[in-house]
């Protein structure tokens, strides 16, 4: 790689740039257009007032036209420094460089912009006076972080990042350089070929002071130490220089009014006035131009798959009609916007350039007359004004509404006169919808449907939802008067990513920022948005804590097994397991796509496995509550397949409850019971964590906890243990029984993170689980004020009772609810027991005995 600063064009700008000429230039031109206005204002306001022009207002207008000679003159020099010298013409692009198989030949510093070569030739400078032949990483890092180029402080701004300390480091370093005796090489070369990849990726064909600050944090071990104490990437840097250059770019844009775009802003109303009037269309429709018009040419983010398919069909002779499904807030108004723009500026299609996109709002229509039959001649009216008009792209948003057979109060039918209009090459229309508006009304009507093309809109990528919040952030800061710091739109993509999965990009990372925009200025004194203030919002949305543990809450995490023990008898495997499953979710350590744990719970009826549930909702969830439970014996048949998923008539029994609390844990009861097509409907869930209901929207599983029992193998499990054989000795035959009897195929079960097998319970675990259940009744009665003594002969009757080898402790509660709790209670209604009583129960026939 040959690199030679002094032998390119651009060096030549640097070394102008140091003449004094250059460096007065623009502020002395504009100081000599200032005196050239007063001097010639001065004698146009003499001539303008009659007065008599001697010798010294000759010499006025003389000394105005030397100024505007000089400013011109001034001008031209700084022209020349800005547009000739700091742009030279490349002999080659940059992508041909870069494809080169020996570049030994080239000269990369020929592809520096001007800032670039500035700090490149003062890193040269520097190096020298230390005594090095070329600089360091460190050197250049140290001239570049120490510049004024727009796009480090850009950097440094929207990072919250302190260059300060990492430059008296640096600073240090070449003290310590020029002391030493033995000088180290240069190694500034590896930036080189690391920072043209950079800019050429971006499209650029030079490489600037941020394609060098993304190569340098990768290739300097100081600045990596640095960002990753500041909890940054190289990919954050690429993403915030990235950001400042789009916004360079649209000012300088704005700036340049004789550009097309900007005088289409202006409007014209010379292809309007070509066409059809649509008198009384213009009444309900809202012209989408009128938005572009305001805004400006907008840069689209993702969806190009969407937006060339709907251009094709748009660009049809016949039935160029177009179906956008999509679920709300993935962007379907954004796919017709953008289209809509292409068109304002020309740049779409030939037969949809220039077209008018008018978005009907049938609502107001509907409201604003009387009955339905002047509803429907008014619609005859605006359809026949959009065929005749030849240059209107009409807009219908939320088209199931209008096109179901009972219409709902602010609604019609539209499907009888809209019909006729859709075959017409001169009428054409996009209409909107969600899935299951897609599946519940549309579909019904086969006819209607084929005059459409369907076009799927899809969520967009986190890295494009970021980009668009970057887009719109200056919306979010002038609305609130608060700044965005970029952590902050990084942790908005992560966090509702993660746990605002039923809603799609952009839609929810939008809401989140507004959200967390609105609590910053409202319930804060903070001027810039950070991680903890997302943190913060999302922790209330979904009532588990989110970001850095706490110490009380470390301390939980950390002692999980002596938590769950609390509620739990014996069981230590299964108490590991979900625990060792919790704190890598808390942590977030997981690499896995699926749930936060999935689990099989094999064993015995009584043994504890819904308890473990129960314990692990409470500990993770904060409430039982959160408990999604299904007897999976209810869907044994393949037709229970509709109501698992849900359908257009009835909700799923498992989707929709998941869809309304995502946040968990879903209990399935004698799993083995299910119809097999329901069980490969899981292969999906465990791996990926998400599933498809009946409308075809998404349901996402990833932050439940799924836990599946199954009674399977409970005789094999008593004799393996009453034989003695160790723990791992029953799991692994237990597993091999259940594959060879076909309950569970390997495929199915591999997928679970553990499966967890229940031990039968002892006569010691039997009265622990009683010592449980009576501290739950003593606590209860405490807080009355009454005082239960418990007993072990107490404890024995209550296992004797309802201790069965077929149901294990599972009578425990029923027996005491009949036994106890209900003696209890006819004590204090009679007035027997009262606050302040001391009471026994008597082991023999459990009545009560009154202290």
């Amino acid at each position: 790689m040959d690199f030679n600063l002094k032998n390119t064009a651009i060096y030549q700008a640097v070394r102008y740039s140091h003449n004094l000429v250059a460096q007065i230039a623009k502020p002395l031109t504009a100081l000599l257009f200032l005196l050239t206005i007063i001097c010639f204002g001065s004698v146009f306001s003499a001539a303008w007032q009659e007065k008599s022009l001697d010798h010294s207002w000759d010499r006025t207008l003389a000394g105005g036209i030397l100024f505007l000679v000089l400013a011109i003159a001034c001008s031209e020099i700084s022209f020349f420094l800005n547009s000739r010298l700091k742009n030279p013409k490349l002999t080659m692009s940059l992508a041909d460089y870069l494809a080169k198989p020996d570049t030994s030949d080239i000269n990369v510093a020929g592809f520096f912009d001007f800032e670039s070569a500035q700090i490149f030739a003062r890193a040269f400078a520097l190096a020298q006076k230390s005594g090095l032949t070329e600089p360091t990483t460190a050197l250049l890092l140290y001239c570049l972080l120490s510049s004024r180029d727009s796009q480090i402080g850009f950097v440094a701004q929207r990072s919250g990042l302190d260059f300060s300390t990492l430059l008296l480091g640096l600073k240090q370093e070449m003290v310590n350089l020029k002391q030493a005796l033995i000088k180290p090489a240069g190694d500034f070369e590896k930036v080189l070929p690391l920072a043209a990849k950079i800019a050429q990726t971006s499209g650029r064909n030079s490489i600037s002071p941020g394609d060098l600050l993304v190569a340098l944090a990768e290739s300097d071990n100081i600045f990596q130490n640095f960002l990753t104490e500041n909890d940054l990437r190289q990919s954050d840097l690429a993403s915030l220089t990235a950001w400042q250059e789009r916004w360079q770019k649209i000012n300088e844009f704005k700036k340049r009014f004789w550009e097309k775009e900007n005088l289409l802003k202006k409007g014209s109303i010379g292809r309007d006035f070509a066409s059809g009037y649509t008198i009384m269309l213009d009444r309900y429709v809202r012209d989408i131009r009128d938005r572009i018009k305001k805004a400006g040419e907008q840069e689209i983010v993702g969806h190009q798959k969407e937006i060339e398919q709907t251009e094709r069909i748009l660009e049809k002779s016949e039935l160029n009609n177009v179906l956008l499904v999509g679920e709300p807030g993935a962007g379907r108004k954004a796919v017709v916007l953008a289209v809509a723009q292409k068109a304002f500026f020309g740049k779409t299609v030939a037969a949809v350039n220039y077209k008018r996109f008018l978005e009907f709002d049938l609502t107001t229509l509907v409201a604003g007359l009387g009955n339905q039959e002047q509803v429907e001649q008014s619609l005859e009216i605006c359809f026949s004004e959009v065929a005749t008009a030849g240059n209107i792209v009409l807009v219908i948003n939320d088209f199931e509404n209008f096109v179901q057979e009972q219409s709902k109060p602010g609604a019609v039918n539209i499907t009888g006169i809209l019909t006729r209009y859709l075959s017409f090459s001169s009428f054409q229309m996009i209409a909107t919808a969600s899935y299951a508006g897609l599946h519940r009304i549309i579909e019904k009507n086969a006819s209607l449907l084929n005059l459409f093309d369907k076009v799927e809109v899809a969520e967009i990528s986190p890295n494009e939802t970021l980009i668009f919040l970057e887009n719109n952030t200056l919306f979010f800061e002038r609305k609130h008067k608060r700044a965005i710091s970029y952590k902050a739109l990084r942790e908005v993509i992560k966090l509702s990513a993660r746990y605002l999965g039923q809603i799609p990009f952009p839609d929810r990372a939008m809401r989140l920022l507004d959200e967390a925009m609105v609590f910053l200025s409202s319930h804060t004194k903070d001027k810039v948005l950070l991680p903890q203030h997302i943190q913060r919002i999302v922790s209330d949305k979904v009532q588990i804590p989110i970001g850095e543990a706490e110490a009380g809450e470390k301390q939980k995490l950390l002692n999980l097994e002596e938590l769950m023990h609390q509620r739990l008898i014996n069981q230590e495997e299964a108490v590991q397991d979900v625990s060792s499953a919790l704190r890598r979710s808390r942590a977030e350590v997981n690499v896995k796509s699926g749930p936060i744990g999935s689990f099989l719970f094999l064993g015995p009826t009584g043994v504890g496995k819904t308890e473990t549930a129960k314990a692990l909702a409470a500990i993770y969830f904060g409430s039982e509550d959160r408990i999604i439970r299904l007897d999976m014996s209810e869907f044994q048949n393949v037709e229970d397949v509709k109501r698992f998923l849900g359908s257009d008539t009835e909700p799923g029994l498992l989707t929709t409850p998941v869809r309304d609390k995502p946040f968990s844990l879903v209990l399935l009861d004698e799993l083995e019971k299910a119809h097999p097509n329901i069980l490969n409907l899981f292969l999906q869930v465990l791996d990926e964590g998400w599933i498809t209901d009946g409308l075809g929207r998404k349901v996402d599983f990833k932050n439940c906890i799924i836990i599946t029992t199954s009674n399977a193998g409970a005789e094999m499990i008593r004799q393996i243990v009453a034989e003695g054989k160790p723990q791992d000795t029953l799991k692994k035959e237990l597993q091999n029984h259940i594959l060879q009897a076909g309950i569970f195929r390997p495929e199915f079960v591999n997928r679970f993170d553990s499966v967890v097998v229940f031990k039968p319970l002892s006569k010691q675990n039997l009265l622990d689980i009683a010592q449980l259940q009576l501290n739950k009744l003593a606590k209860s009665l405490a807080d009355k004020g009454i005082k239960l003594d418990i007993t072990k002969e107490l404890k024995e009757k209550i296992v004797e009772m309802s201790y069965s080898p077929e149901f294990g402790a599972r009578e425990m509660k029923r027996v005491l609810q009949d036994s106890v709790e209900d003696n209890l209670a006819k004590a204090m209604l009679s007035g027997q027991l009262k606050r302040g009583s001391k009471i026994v129960i008597d082991p023999v026939d459990l009545h009560l005995i009154i202290l």
